[in-house]
């Protein structure tokens, strides 16, 4: 019987069911339409659940962009789902499926992502990796001995928000040159369009990787400069917990042939010890984060659902 994962986004709420042999046994996505308010994402949510075999006694997992108070299953705060802002998730999604809101696990989108990927996708059997999701911001999750690793209030791997340059970009935390204020999908279009380039469609990051790629010149620089930035990044979790194997997802990871050379650069730069690192692309795409969220109930002993 397969277990059930949700996957919470802006625009889109992600679900699937997965066999306990890794085998995907459905996938399904409704818009997230928060302008509607939280009872009715709460009611569409869990209906979609339902329609992929998640039922009374059984699990869920869930993941989903923000802060949350762990012990509630409460989501405190979130830039992408701000209508759902103080919500119970856990409460919300059990009553409605009539599942005990203790079987519902919720977890960070990153996480699950990379708990995905270490399944069934990139990483899959790696015990020890890291992965950067390259959007509007950058995210991360980490898997250590072939587990999430959460930290005590949950918020490990919060690599987007480590400071590269300390006179930088004020970010939207507050502080200034964090990573995602460099490395970004956002930051790379500023960055881009401060420069001119490309100069058909400044801040046109598909042009400009299309344009890096058939010569050197002004683009190729740019790339290298933020792969050199995300290479500082990258030293960090090399030297605080000796990872080695990054994988790389979200949409600005399309262009990671591109980072990689100064992403190679920035992380010699800054590490201690000579290292050896594994950058991977990630192959799940947005399936990631629900087959991550799956997983969360399959490794829970839940009882199996459908």
């Amino acid at each position: 019987m397969p277990f059930v994962g949700l996957d919470f986004g802006g625009t889109a709420i992600k679900g699937g069911a997965v066999g306990s042999g890794g085998e995907i046994v459905a996938e399904r996505s409704i818009p997230s339409a928060l302008e509607r308010g939280a009872t009715d994402v709460m009611d569409r949510a869990a209906e979609l659940a339902r329609s992929l075999g998640a039922s009374e006694g059984g699990a869920l997992g869930v993941g989903c962009a923000g802060i949350f108070d762990r012990a509630r299953g409460v989501l405190l705060e979130s830039p992408n789902l701000s209508q759902l802002a103080g919500t119970c998730l856990t409460g919300q999604l059990g009553t409605r499926l009539d599942i005990d809101p203790a079987h519902v696990y919720l977890e960070n989108d990153a996480n699950v992502a990379a708990y995905g990927e270490q399944w069934l996708g990139a990483a899959r059997d790696i015990a020890d990796f890291m992965i950067l999701t390259l959007g509007t911001g950058v995210g991360g999750g980490i898997v250590l001995g072939g587990s999430l690793f959460t930290g005590p209030a949950g918020r490990a791997g919060e690599i987007g928000h480590v400071v590269i340059e300390p006179d930088g970009p004020l970010c939207g935390c507050g502080s200034r040159g964090c990573l995602e204020t460099l490395a970004s999908a956002t930051a790379a279009r500023r960055r881009a369009s401060e420069r001119g380039l490309p100069a058909e469609d400044p801040g046109n990051l598909e042009l400009l990787a299309e344009t890096a790629r058939n010569h050197a010149g002004a683009e190729r620089e740019l790339l290298f400069d933020i792969g050199r930035d995300l290479g500082h990044g990258l030293a960090y979790p090399a030297n605080l917990l000796d990872l080695t194997c990054f994988v790389f997802a979200g949409g600005f990871a399309a262009t990671l042939d591109l980072l990689e050379p100064g992403i190679r650069a920035g992380a010699s730069e800054r590490t201690f010890g000579e290292r050896d690192l594994t950058l991977l692309p990630a192959t799940l795409g947005s399936s990631a984060g629900w087959i991550g969220a799956a997983r969360l109930a399959l490794d829970a002993g839940a009882t199996q659902v459908g």
